[in-house]
């Protein structure tokens, strides 16, 4: 679904003046909620939209953009504020195009697998906790900011930047081993994932592959992730 009715249907949502919002929340954007008013919203907008508590979504979320195009009109756009942890029992998928919405998770980010796209913002405050494979589809355009731990089963880039992993402010640690590599972003991906998911150059991960195969909860890495 697009990310207006998923925020919406999540309860009581409070319309916070920017200037409040951006005193109230600062520490969990990098640079502070006003960079980025002005660098995704050019500096209009004038409220955040905020959720107070925890929320628990069952099953997989897959949010945001459904096409190519911005969604970002008659004011279905913003940065959106969940006071509290966010933990999806399935898979969270997270799309934007032309960075239309940011969501930031002041608490801790919980699920089995999570792959954020193109142009999307995920701020978390706390921790994130992945069980299986953490997929960066992000363009440079986007962004992935976690002050707290990482952890995660493996990392992967799948395009269309595919360089390595430098989204945290601490590298990323398997759950049961924090001894083992798990960003894997600058390996061969012709020898990390498994065939049937690498593009038609045989030399990366496909990404609508990925995405399809972590929605199924199918594995996409020959081992699990070493």
């Amino acid at each position: 679904m697009t990310f207006t009715p998923w925020f919406t249907a999540l309860g009581t949502i409070d319309r916070v003046p920017f200037a409040e919002a951006a005193d109230r929340y600062a520490a969990y954007a990098p640079d502070g909620l006003a960079d980025t008013n002005s660098d995704c919203f050019g500096g209009d907008l004038e409220e955040v939209l905020v959720h107070r508590g925890t929320v628990h979504h069952d099953g997989d979320l897959v949010i945001g953009s459904e096409t190519h195009q911005p969604i970002c009109h008659g004011g279905d756009c913003g940065v959106h504020v969940v006071d509290g942890d966010l933990t999806v029992d399935g898979t969270l998928v997270f799309t934007e195009w032309d960075q239309t919405n940011v969501l930031v998770v002041t608490g801790d980010v919980r699920s089995r697998g999570l792959l954020i796209e193109d142009e999307a913002h995920l701020y978390v405050g706390g921790s994130l906790r992945v069980e299986g494979l953490l997929v960066s589809g992000l363009s440079h355009g986007g962004m992935l900011a976690v002050a707290g731990d990482t952890t995660a089963s493996a990392c992967l880039c799948a395009g269309p930047v595919h360089e390595p992993m430098v989204l945290f402010g601490t590298p990323p640690a398997h759950p049961r081993d924090p001894g083992r590599p798990v960003d894997l972003t600058g390996a061969d991906q012709a020898g990390l994932v498994l065939p049937e998911f690498l593009d038609a150059s045989g030399h990366w991960a496909d990404r609508a592959k990925v995405r399809a195969a972590l929605l199924e909860g199918r594995s996409v890495l020959r081992t699990s992730g070493g």
